[in-house]
């Protein structure tokens, strides 16, 4: 019997799998709803129509500037050096002329009185999809320590050994089991997001330019993101392996995750301790997926600037990965020497 074909499986066929497939997938789509429905192309011609004639009451209303229309009929206003602050201003970067002068001199625009919503695909989809992977990966998490908990408590990983008495290996096939279903559960979440929300954008919104740009900067995002689910996974068995039941490894992870991170972060504060936030599990994942973070510390009296501490993702895999390794090491070492009876 060929161990890791049993536990794909095994794993496959849970109902449990069934019922997390089926969440996840009604999560995306309910997802995909709402921005279908909240979403548009933009205003219509009577929408565009109907906020202009509310801008110029309200123009009229509060008194037109003469400063206003002498700068909507020169080009050139802004080129007087009083105004050369604009050219650095990122604020200032995408105006036309026309929305300079309302800015400049505060007269109401169309814009001011349109509530329209487009979902723009490249400017929004990276979030979604990161979270999706992450979900994905807590969906595994809990799994995986679900699989684990239920052969202790069943019995199942008892008479297993009677077959297979090679503990390694029948450890090492279960984490490679998992492992292998969390990278095909988050290729299929992804494939599936991106889908959705592609014919979202291209139906109600803006797809946006997905260049070459677009896809350097967020794959490798997409991909540590879900290096993170398996992590996530590895760990969930690990933690089900040593507890011996379901209900331990859930109880150890929802603890940090609702109550341990905040006490740790109240800890850092009370005791004052600079970038007390390279405590929170939180800061460490957030520097992995998105390449690098930056952490800034106020704590000296009178200073003009904060000082700067920088994780990359390098130093948070590091971290990450330490943690992890460190459970599946207790765990295996757990099971290796406790009696399975």
């Amino acid at each position: 019997m060929n161990l890791f074909k049993t536990e794909l499986r095994r794993l496959a066929r849970r109902r449990l799998s069934l019922v997390f497939a089926i969440i996840a997938a009604a999560g995306l789509l309910v997802l995909t709803a709402v921005f279908w429905f909240t979403s548009s192309k933009g205003p219509t011609e009577a929408e565009l129509a109907d906020a202009q004639a509310q801008a110029d009451m309200m123009n009229e209303e509060n008194g037109v500037d003469s400063g206003y229309e002498e700068c909507l009929n020169d080009e050139a206003y802004f080129d007087a050096e009083e105004y050369s602050y604009i050219e650095t201003e990122p604020y200032y970067a995408d105006m036309t002329h026309e929305e300079l002068c309302a800015d400049m001199f505060v007269m109401w625009t169309a814009d001011d009185f349109i509530y329209t919503y487009t979902f723009v695909f490249a400017d929004e989809s990276p979030l979604v999809l990161i979270g999706a992977a992450v979900i994905a990966g807590l969906i595994m998490m809990m799994l995986a320590s679900s699989a684990i908990g239920a052969e202790w408590s069943s019995g199942g990983l008892a008479n297993l050994l009677l077959w297979h008495p090679n503990r390694l290996k029948v450890w090492g096939a279960k984490l490679g089991a998992a492992s292998v279903v969390c990278v095909a559960a988050v290729v299929a979440v992804l494939v599936l997001a991106f889908g959705l929300l592609y014919m979202t954008a291209a139906a109600r919104g803006e797809v946006g330019d997905l260049n070459a740009a677009w896809w350097d900067e967020n794959l490798p995002k997409l991909a540590r993101a879900g290096l993170l689910a398996v992590a996530m996974t590895v760990l969930g068995a690990s933690l089900a392996m040593l507890g011996r039941h379901t209900a331990i490894s859930g109880g150890i992870i929802a603890g940090y995750l609702i109550v341990g991170d905040m006490l740790v972060r109240f800890a850092g504060m009370a005791i004052q301790m600079p970038f007390s936030e390279r405590l929170s599990l939180y800061t460490w994942v957030t520097a992995w997926i998105e390449g690098k973070i930056e952490l800034h510390d106020w704590s000296e009296m009178n200073q003009e600037f904060p000082d700067v501490m920088v994780i990359t993702s390098t130093e948070a895999g590091l971290m990450l990965g330490g943690i992890v390794l460190a459970f599946a090491a207790l765990a295996t070492w757990a099971f290796q020497r406790r009696d399975v009876s």
